[in-house]
């Protein structure tokens, strides 16, 4: 004979309830501790989903701010050598001018000159074989190899006596799903090598010039450094062109990834306040939940002795 009491399936029902309360206690204290609101998968699919989404974009946006880091590098590399070398070309121009004017211009003065030219090309050559990041930035994609090669100092002897090894090749970086930005200007193109506007050409007949003491010589020098400095500022203006892009470009992809974050931040952290409330009211219901089967159980076992 099975005895069973009136409140059997109160008894039941409370013990119900009271394994949820527990359960919803143990997952809020976990968002608590752990400061996630999502806890597993199970907890809210839509809002997994959302989450893995925006942590996704987030991992590629970075991604490419990375690859725009790198790149603007590379290009201030660049920039840095283009100011190193107008200076030194606009020095050259000082020079130049200085023995086409002078009133005591003659072999002596010519020749005074000449070994500063000498000293400012030696510079010139260490700017344009610049390297950042193990690599020659204007070698064209021929990055390990020194784009310029010195085939001798000047002697006198037309020509230009320094070489180009590079290429005319464009790195090419990506730095967005749909854009790339070329990191680097190759050597012949930044120092106008086989053009009017050749750098290192213009150098050697300066010199040249001055070894010979022939004004008109150091005349057309001075020609060809203007047109090789008028060639260093407009590359030089496309570096900075590039790294204003760049610079803007950061700007966006960072601003983005903050959006996304605190979107993301939004569903996946815990609501403190809100979740300290739920918990308080849980352990109170808990309590209720005890005492009246506490006190129900022991009004059945009173009524079933007497």
């Amino acid at each position: 004979m099975s005895l069973r009491t009136p409140t059997t399936d109160l008894n039941r029902q409370s013990l119900l309830n009271l394994q949820n309360l527990q359960a919803q206690m143990a997952q809020n204290t976990l968002r608590l501790s752990s400061g996630n609101q999502i806890t597993s998968p199970g907890d809210d699919p839509t809002g997994t989903a959302t989450i893995l989404d925006f942590q996704n974009s987030i991992q590629a946006n970075t991604k490419f701010l990375q690859q725009t880091t790198s790149a603007n590098n590379l290009l201030q590399s660049a920039a840095d050598a283009f100011t190193g070398v107008i200076d030194g070309a606009n020095n050259l121009q000082v020079l130049t001018q200085q023995a086409l004017t002078s009133t005591t211009v003659g072999p002596a003065t010519m020749s005074s000159i000449a070994p500063q030219v000498d000293a400012i090309r030696t510079n010139l050559l260490s700017l344009a074989n610049t390297q950042s990041q193990g690599i020659y930035v204007f070698a064209g994609t021929l990055t390990t190899t020194p784009p310029f090669t010195d085939t001798g100092a000047p002697t006198g002897t037309p020509g230009a006596p320094i070489t180009y090894s590079g290429n005319s090749g464009i790195i090419n970086l990506g730095v967005s799903a749909t854009a790339t930005v070329a990191t680097n200007i190759p050597g012949n193109t930044a120092f106008g090598t086989g053009t009017s506007g050749d750098l290192f050409k213009a150098v050697n007949d300066l010199y040249n010039g001055l070894t010979a003491n022939s004004a008109a010589a150091v005349q057309t020098a001075s020609t060809e450094l203007t047109s090789a400095l008028n060639n260093l500022y407009q590359q030089q203006a496309v570096v900075g062109g590039r790294q204003a892009g760049l610079n803007a470009l950061q700007t966006t992809i960072s601003g983005i990834n903050l959006s996304l974050q605190s979107a993301q931040s939004g569903i996946q952290s815990t609501n403190i306040p809100q979740t300290y409330t739920d918990l308080t009211t849980e352990q109170t219901a808990q309590s209720a939940i005890l005492s009246t089967m506490a006190k129900t159980n022991t009004n059945n076992l009173f009524n079933y002795l007497t």
